[in-house]
């Protein structure tokens, strides 16, 4: 299902196995790695059909451990030689602040349990994976559409209020929620997933479970209003972390959204 030539119009797909900031439990740096290794084994069946092309694989870049400045810069760097259409699959989500510099959105959609939009976490610290989205929202003042956020800081929700950005919270909402959501957006979107957005029950191989997520089923169609309606130039997949999974039950949900995310960015 991968293959090493890309064209112009190929989803490309890139891994950024960054983990220097993490604030709970280590190991998102092997997520791109175990996801090429697991991907072969199962089908390539989304809500539509089958994937009917091979996603172009470029590989990782290559990080220096404990240094996020210029890990970002590489990435940043990365993505520049690729351009959209890409996947870029995690390593913590400060990675995706890198993608947001480089794709510069209308539209954020951020789709996670977590804002990540402290101002610093842990204190004294301003850039790590619970504060990137602030940092980006700083830099660049794209509108953003937050889904499935449960578990948060009382100065996130401030400043997402003070942005105007759209919040859905919880799991319990309804597709008409995310309609009216979206119906809020218009220009270049890119969307970001970070899979603690599902329930640890469903997806217990991440860094910072919180209890009371989504149910997969829920966010296959979640991905799919949101990817058909906005048409983002680009998707991530981020802090998925393979040494907390149990008999890989979070990967085959990764790779399922995968192959969902590369046909959806195709249509």
């Amino acid at each position: 299902m991968l293959k090493n030539k890309c064209g112009e119009k190929d989803v490309k797909l890139l891994g950024a196995p960054m983990e220097d900031t993490l604030s709970f439990r280590p190991g998102a740096r092997f997520a791109p790695q175990k996801i090429r290794q697991i991907l072969p084994y199962l089908e390539y069946t989304t809500l539509f059909g089958n994937v009917a092309e091979p996603i172009c694989d470029l590989g990782d870049v290559e990080l220096l451990q404990g240094r996020p400045e210029e890990n970002l810069a590489r990435i940043e760097a990365a993505l520049k030689r690729v351009g959209p259409p890409f996947i870029m699959i995690g390593g913590e989500h400060t990675a995706t602040l890198a993608a947001l510099n480089v794709v510069r959105p209308d539209v954020y959609v951020h789709i996670d349990a977590h804002f990540d939009l402290r101002n610093e976490w842990p204190p004294g610290q301003r850039l790590s994976h619970a504060t990137f989205a602030r940092r980006a929202h700083e830099e660049l003042g794209f509108y953003a559409i937050y889904i499935g956020v449960r578990a948060y800081d009382d100065e996130e929700r401030e400043y997402a209020e003070n942005a105007g950005f759209f919040v859905v919270e919880g799991r319990d909402f309804t597709r008409q929620v995310v309609a009216d959501a979206l119906s809020t957006a218009s220009g270049r979107a890119y969307v970001s997933l970070d899979i603690d957005v599902l329930d640890p029950a469903e997806a217990p191989g991440v860094g910072t479970p919180e209890a009371g997520g989504l149910s997969f089923k829920k966010l296959e169609y979640l991905l799919t209003d949101v990817l058909m309606t906005l048409k983002p130039v680009a998707v991530d997949i981020m802090e998925y972390s393979p040494p907390n999974d149990v008999s890989d039950i979070t990967a085959t949900k990764v790779v399922r959204i995968l192959m969902h995310m590369a046909s959806l960015l195709k249509i």
